[in-house]
Parts: structure tokens; C-alpha cells; sequence
């Protein structure tokens, strides 16, 4: 059973959004009504279209905040809780809000910087989830000038830091200090296409009103990909590699 408490439209939309780096997006989700119950069902079409998040990478933030919800099981207290005991030690980077990841970025010597984080969808659970968002990704959101090695290096050696001290992420195998990464960390993530928001209203109020969701009710899986046609996967099937059915 999902511990959704308070979170109401109210809620993500005062102080949950702001917790993401997304504040900008305030007044569209509080004006659909959307609370925690409809979160993780938002299709990229509602995103896009009605909640007027078209920027991709603001999308993926917005999925890795959900993630830390459900692992909390929407429990705002258990959430509240952490942030707090995280607020001022290197510990629980999942929980942190883009307020905390700035107050760090200032602490590593890089406050010219930090500001650039406001507004920009950087918080803790995308540092500890996203493989793939490494500390090329963090110089990009902070607009540090390729120019700056001196930054640079500097952001290198706290953000593995971080991540080693803070999340479960680790370096990969062969001791080279890179963290284990998963290709396209802007376009990896995909909000779930499950229909319409209207319906998902239907189906989230249940068929007695008291919001619970059925327990038959599944997310519908991503489609077939089609065949890759790169150079490289004609190479893989050349070595030898059965090619892919059609």
C-alpha cells in the first residue's frame, strides 16, 4: 500500500517541484490538479503538451524524482526525514534537493558557479540514479568553460567523491576512476505511455472512489526497436553474430 500522505497538488507543486530544480513548472502542475498518485503515469505527450515541460532533460529530471518517491513509498514524512538528517553530511545524495546540491557545489570551491544550478533540474536523485550523469554532465549543467581545467578537475575529484561517499553508484572495473555510466543521460529515460491523463484520472479514483489503484493494473511496456542499421552493428553481425530478426 503506497503512503501517499500529503501530497497532494498543493505539495508537488510548492515545494516538491522547487525540490527538483523544476519551480518553473509550478503553476501548469497546479493547475491540472496533479498530485503523487498521478505522477508516475504522466505520459510525455501530458508532459509536453498540458504541463508544458518540453525541455528532455527537465522530463528525465522529473522521472528520477518520482523514482525517489517510490522508494520511499510516497512516505513525506520518511522523505522530510532524511533531507534533514542529510542536510548538513555527505550522506543520502537520493534525497537531496537542488538547494543542497548547490550549498555542495559551493562548498567544493565552485560558488561562481552554483547559481547556474537554479531552475536547471539538478538534485540528488538524478546525481544517484542516472549511470550515465558524470561529472562532464554537472560542468554542463554549471556552464563551466571547457577552458577551465582547473574547475574541471577540481569537479572531477568531489563529484566521484560524492558519489562514492553519498550514492550506490561505483567506479567501473579496470580502476581508471570512471563510474559506471549507461549511454544518453539527456534522452535514456522515457516517461511511460499509458493513455490519456483524463483516463488515468478514471483509473487512478478506482471503481469505489477511494483512489486506490486496481490490483490488475499494469503500465504497458516500451514497443519493438527497430533493427539497428549503424556500421557498427553491420560489423558486430559480420563477426560472426546472428542479425537481428525483422
Amino acid at each position: 500500500t503506497l503512503a501517499y500522505g500529503d501530497m497532494n497538488h498543493e505539495w508537488i507543486g510548492n515545494e516538491w517541484l522547487p525540490s527538483l530544480g523544476l519551480p518553473q513548472y509550478r503553476s501548469t502542475f497546479m493547475e491540472c490538479l496533479v498530485d503523487a498518485r498521478m505522477l508516475d503515469h504522466l505520459t510525455k505527450k501530458d508532459l509536453r503538451g498540458q504541463l508544458k515541460m518540453v525541455d528532455s532533460f527537465h522530463r528525465t529530471s522529473l522521472q528520477y524524482g518520482i523514482q525517489c518517491l517510490k522508494r520511499l513509498n510516497y512516505d513525506r514524512k520518511e522523505l522530510e526525514r532524511q533531507r534533514e538528517d542529510s542536510n548538513n553530511e555527505t550522506k543520502d545524495v537520493l534525497v537531496w534537493t537542488n538547494e543542497r546540491v548547490i550549498r555542495w557545489v559551493q562548498s567544493i570551491g565552485l560558488r561562481e558557479y552554483a547559481s547556474n544550478l537554479i531552475e536547471s533540474g539538478v538534485h540528488g536523485a538524478l546525481i544517484a540514479l542516472d549511470d550515465s550523469f558524470d561529472h562532464n554532465s554537472m560542468a554542463l549543467a554549471l556552464q563551466i568553460p571547457t577552458t577551465n581545467q582547473q574547475a574541471r578537475q577540481v569537479l572531477e575529484r568531489e563529484f566521484n567523491s560524492l558519489l562514492a561517499l553519498g550514492t550506490d553508484r561505483r567506479p567501473l572495473e579496470g580502476g581508471d576512476g570512471n563510474f559506471k555510466r549507461q549511454p544518453s543521460w539527456r534522452r535514456r529515460l522515457r516517461p511511460k505511455e499509458v493513455g490519456g491523463m483524463k483516463e488515468r484520472e478514471a483509473v487512478m479514483a478506482g471503481a469505489d472512489g477511494t483512489g486506490t489503484l486496481p490490483s490488475n493494473f499494469r503500465i504497458r511496456g516500451p514497443g519493438p526497436q527497430p533493427m539497428s542499421t549503424s556500421p557498427g552493428a553491420r560489423r558486430h553481425q559480420r563477426d560472426g553474430h546472428p542479425a537481428e530478426m525483422t
